[in-house]
């Protein structure tokens, strides 16, 4: 399979960067391998922030300097994720014509297949639908550096506490929790490739497998410390009603 290059850029939060990770993962297959050259590239990813407007006009700015790279190369497929592409959907397509493809914080898994039909179809694509399942991917091919020994792990996505200020809830969905024999499995892997600190992400950590009726925050802690060759664990972040004793203690 030609080699083909694949230029990511991240705005914004842990949960981005990890996502950005998960789309290296899942496009390696078509393959795509991550290029640091924006001139080269074959396939572009925009990956967006909505919480802040500074973090949206930095996403546009940057796609301000891509039309350039289309006319160069007309194959070169663009594509606008996170959590401006799942605010603004089929908009931005409009608003931005050498776009090819839209797709939104629940999108990773069918990544794959919308860069395929854009391949050979050369169709406009925008995917902004919500689901209520959490994604998994292959925990094969954790894109982990040889010098780096921390790394970011999503253990739920979404939120449900609709702070006034907030757009969380409406760009990332309801609170899916993963199941906590995956989530230590995927840091089990992170570990024997040399990774020795881990960041437990989610919107709101501690209200982590409430509904799913899984294991709790703290208890999920406990099984994480448990593994062998893991030195240290952060997370992030946290919300002040869901803080309870065991976590505590």
């Amino acid at each position: 399979m030609k080699k083909k290059n694949l230029y990511i850029n991240t705005i914004g939060c842990q949960m981005n960067v990890y996502d950005s990770e998960q789309m290296i993962r899942v496009l390696k297959p078509l393959g795509y391998e991550i290029s640091p050259s924006l001139d080269a590239s074959d396939l572009i990813i925009v990956n967006t922030c909505a919480i802040r407007e500074k973090a949206e006009h930095k996403a546009y700015s940057f796609l301000g300097r891509l039309p350039g790279l289309k006319r160069k190369n007309p194959d070169l497929i663009i594509c606008v994720g996170g959590c401006v592409a799942q605010q603004e959907g089929r908009m931005i397509l409009g608003r931005i014509p050498y776009v090819d493809l839209v797709f939104g914080t629940h999108a990773l898994n069918r990544l794959p297949e919308h860069i395929r039909n854009i391949s050979l179809k050369r169709c406009r694509i925008a995917d902004v639908e919500m689901t209520r399942e959490i994604m998994e991917f292959s925990s094969s091919g954790v894109p982990v550096a040889s010098d780096e020994i921390s790394k970011f792990v999503t253990i739920m996505r979404g939120c449900e506490n609709y702070c006034t200020y907030c757009v969380v809830p409406h760009v990332r969905g309801p609170e899916i929790s993963r199941q906590p024999e995956i989530v230590i499995e995927e840091i089990r892997k992170l570990v024997r490739a040399g990774v020795q600190e881990v960041t437990l992400l989610g919107q709101n950590v501690n209200s982590y497998g409430i509904k799913e009726g899984l294991c709790s925050f703290p208890e999920l802690l406990k099984l994480v410390n448990e593994i062998e060759g893991l030195s240290r664990i952060r997370f992030t972040t946290s919300h002040p009603k869901d803080l309870s004793e065991d976590l505590i203690a």
